[in-house]
């Protein structure tokens, strides 16, 4: 591509062509050298003596073979993995006895709301307790009767009928007798 005059000499490289300055005599060769970096070389060279220092060191020191070295790690492997299999074990059983209290918890609430509409369904179908507003209130299978009775026979019929559903455990009768007004003729 290029012509070669005497002013420019150039060289080539390859396929490429590299013009260089016209050199003194003596001063430079025509030939293209780039200094040379020794600093990977040396880096190279130091890891690789660190390296093997540390493994001489670490031999000096520990008297085991390669084959007992190598057997107590898979070993120590072993260890940990099976400290995290039982640890997972334990949260799985944590977990399962969490989620099976919490249904527990569940059945009593609707077991609990069960009762309480058998006992105020009961309350309203008789005719004397029918007429007075008992508040009724399930907890743990625990039926409290709170409110006014028209007489003590309908305070224990109240408390008959709270105790029928099944799944009470007791019954607390706080109804209270009001006699009824009576009236005064002249």
């Amino acid at each position: 591509m290029s012509t070669r005059t005497e002013s420019r000499p150039e060289l080539e490289r390859g396929d490429v062509t590299i013009p260089t300055a016209q050199a003194a005599p003596g001063l430079r060769s025509s030939t293209f050298n780039p200094p040379r970096r020794r600093w990977p070389g040396f880096l190279v060279t130091g890891v690789m003596a660190a390296g093997l220092t540390a493994l001489a060191v670490s031999s000096f020191y520990d008297k085991r073979t390669v084959g007992e070295k190598l057997d107590a790690t898979v070993q120590a492997a072993q260890h940990k993995v099976q400290a995290g299999v039982d640890d997972m074990r334990l949260s799985a059983s944590a977990a399962a006895r969490e989620g099976a209290q919490a249904t527990e918890h569940a059945a009593v609430a609707i077991n609990d709301a069960g009762i309480t509409a058998a006992v105020k369904t009961a309350l309203a179908a008789d005719p004397r307790l029918s007429a007075v507003k008992i508040e009724v209130n399930t907890d743990s299978g625990v039926v409290s009767l709170q409110g006014p009775a028209p007489d003590a026979r309908s305070r224990e019929r109240a408390e008959v009928l709270a105790a029928a559903p099944q799944g009470v455990l007791r019954v607390d009768n706080r109804l209270v007798v009001v006699p009824e007004p009576t009236t005064q003729t002249r």
